[in-house]
């Protein structure tokens, strides 16, 4: 053979094999394989999801529109094009069933106060806006309900010390209040619509009337809410825009005559079996999940493409994309990855919660009993503050579940780029912030946010701090002690001046104009905001997935000085919840020393 060839064709092996170990030398580094990951998602491919959600639709109960809201033929259709994409890319599927309380409007609910005829939400254009709409889960008035109207304890004085936005909140509300036979109207805020609805009810009033609070432009328009799956109210509830409720009540107060109000509502309220969809790579420690999701139903309104189509597009496309792209790179994945696609979040958020109750409660129950037995204790009752610490402390070890990350609305029109303020730095003392002043946020929740930032910095992008109000599907996972974070594009708020100049868009008009309407439909998107939040989650959970030490990269526990991030006060509109946070592990340990089972203990609302 001859020598020189020989050489020449050892050398041109050196040589390749230096490229190829250069061309990979950042492989073992989870911000290279997750900018990999993260570029492979293609807006193409998230319309052509978007195309199959509108198309999984079914007509409304009124004909006036399309659906997907759980328990109709449309969340079913929604459910199968998950299952046979993921199938379709080797992933094994598993549907997780549970009994929901189904609830639709029917055709024909109307609304005149002092013979107005009031626009319902459904009939609105750009030309005559809403005047109210019908709460989910209102009970039906069984023919039209004439009634006057009373009002309980509003407050208008925004800008007092001793401001009060507790209307209705507790029975003592209603002392020296005459509702009895009345259709009782309650200003928006403070606690749920429920329980303004059902302590109006107690008190005796035929219908309800919850205004919105009008302490902000964000708070002017329709409260277009829920009273939650698991209420017990059966009078008819509506909500409405806050100019009506402060002109009824100016008028009462400047002695006019009474006003009277007529309510007609018919409902179909049943019992039906939906199904969360969950799937998880076959690789990376099962023990260390990093959990990411997105919910998958709409409301009975409207397709809700962009709420929740663009969340259940991104989490789809970020499944197939890191399966196919770990498939051709030379890197180990770390920890395993579980995606969720919820159901009947728009009832309260009752799809996540029963998974987390479910699935994390019996791992409570687990690390009770192991710590009972070290102790050698038999009876729960003899368990003190410190063995509930530690069992609370065995309990987030065992749980394999150790992030989960939110995606709810990223492709609303008129968008920004919202982030969950992990760190609650910028958000702590936001009226829209859910948790108390003592509570102090899952370890790691901070470095996500980190995370998020650091990904649109990279990008030249601007962010917003978002509010934690626990009113979308991260909140189970906050109440089990479970790390979280995410990303919204915002919803019926409208947009400020100084978000435009950052974002684009339109000043003074909502986020998503068309938020839980019929007309959340394709063209109720922004591509490109879709794209890069899909970006980012991709970014973001590839980066975990592929971390042996989950939070150890301390350059993130906060936003660092440079990232160019708007310091306002915003809100991730979904639900609204009561301040009662924090007591999920507490509350599930008692329920395992009593009764051996959990159950979820919040009220919700949604907008």
């Amino acid at each position: 053979m001859n020598t020189f060839k020989l050489n020449v064709k050892k050398a041109t092996v050196i040589a390749v094999s230096a490229v190829l170990l250069t061309g990979f030398a950042g492989c073992e580094d989870p911000r290279w394989v997750a900018k990999k990951v993260s570029k492979s998602i293609k807006e193409k491919r998230l319309v052509d999801h978007l195309e199959a959600m509108e198309g999984a639709a079914v007509a409304t109960e009124d004909g006036n529109s399309t659906t997907r809201a759980a328990g109709t033929d449309g969340y079913a259709n929604s459910v199968d094009y998950i299952k046979r994409k993921l199938e379709k890319h080797g992933y094994e599927v598993t549907l997780q069933p549970f009994d929901f309380r189904s609830w639709v409007e029917l055709d024909g609910t109307t609304l005149t106060v002092n013979d107005q005829t009031l626009v319902h939400v459904r009939d609105a254009t750009d030309d005559i806006p809403a005047d109210y709409a019908a709460m989910s889960y209102s009970g039906s008035s069984d023919g039209a309900l004439n009634a006057e109207i009373a009002f309980v304890t509003p407050d208008f004085d925004f800008d007092s010390a001793d401001y009060d936005d507790t209307d209705g909140c507790t029975a003592s509300d209603f002392d020296g209040v005459d509702v009895a036979g009345k259709v009782a109207v309650i200003q928006r805020g403070g606690c749920t619509f429920d329980a303004k609805v059902v302590n109006a009810e107690a008190a005796g009033a035929v219908g309800a009337i919850v205004f919105n609070q009008g302490n902000s432009d964000g708070r002017k328009g329709v409260v277009n809410g829920t009273l939650g799956s698991d209420s017990e109210a059966t009078i008819p509830a509506f909500g409405a825009r806050y100019d009506l409720g402060k002109a009824w009540y100016d008028a009462l107060q400047g002695g006019g005559d009474s006003i009277a109000a007529a309510l007609s509502i018919g409902v179909k309220d049943e019992v039906v079996v939906t199904q969360n969809v969950l799937a998880e790579t076959a690789r990376g420690n099962p023990d260390k999940i990093v959990m990411l999701g997105a919910h998958l139903d709409s409301v009975p309104e409207g397709p809700g493409i962009n709420d929740n189509g663009s969340g259940t597009a991104g989490v789809l496309e970020y499944a197939i994309r890191l399966k196919k792209k770990l498939n051709r790179l030379p890197v180990h994945q770390k920890n395993k990855v579980r995606f969720a696609w919820w159901a009947a979040e728009e009832a309260g958020l009752v799809g996540s919660e029963y998974y987390t109750n479910e699935v994390f409660g019996a791992y409570y129950q687990d690390a009770q009993t192991q710590i009972m037995e070290e102790l050698g204790i038999t009876d729960p009752g003899e368990l003190t503050a410190e063995h509930r610490e530690l069992i609370e402390a065995r309990y987030l070890e065992i749980n394999p579940v150790k992030m989960y990350l939110n995606f709810d609305m990223i492709g609303s029109p008129n968008y920004i780029y919202g982030v969950m303020d992990g760190d609650l730095s910028d958000t702590k003392d936001s009226p829209d912030n859910a948790y108390p002043g003592d509570f102090e946020p899952p370890e790691g929740t901070s470095h996500i946010e980190g995370m998020f930032n650091e990904f649109f910095t990279k990008k030249n992008e601007s962010t917003v701090p978002q509010a934690l109000s626990k009113r979308s599907d991260y909140s189970g996972f906050a109440d089990w002690g479970i790390a979280f974070g995410g990303l919204f594009t915002g919803a019926e708020k409208l947009k400020s001046a100084e978000e435009v100049e950052q974002f684009g868009g339109e000043v003074d008009v909502a986020y998503d104009k068309c938020y839980h309407q019929a007309c959340d439909d394709l063209n109720n998107v922004a591509n490109e905001a879709l794209t890069m939040n899909s970006r980012a989650l991709a970014y973001v959970a590839t980066f975990y997935a592929m971390s042996d030490d989950l939070y150890a990269d301390t350059r993130n526990e906060t936003p660092a000085p440079e990232q160019r991030t708007l310091r306002t006060l915003s809100v991730d509109d979904g639900h609204e919840h009561e301040h009662r946070i924090g007591e999920k592990i507490k509350s599930a340990s008692r329920e395992v020393a009593d009764h051996g089972h959990f159950h979820g203990d919040f009220d919700q609302d949604r907008e």
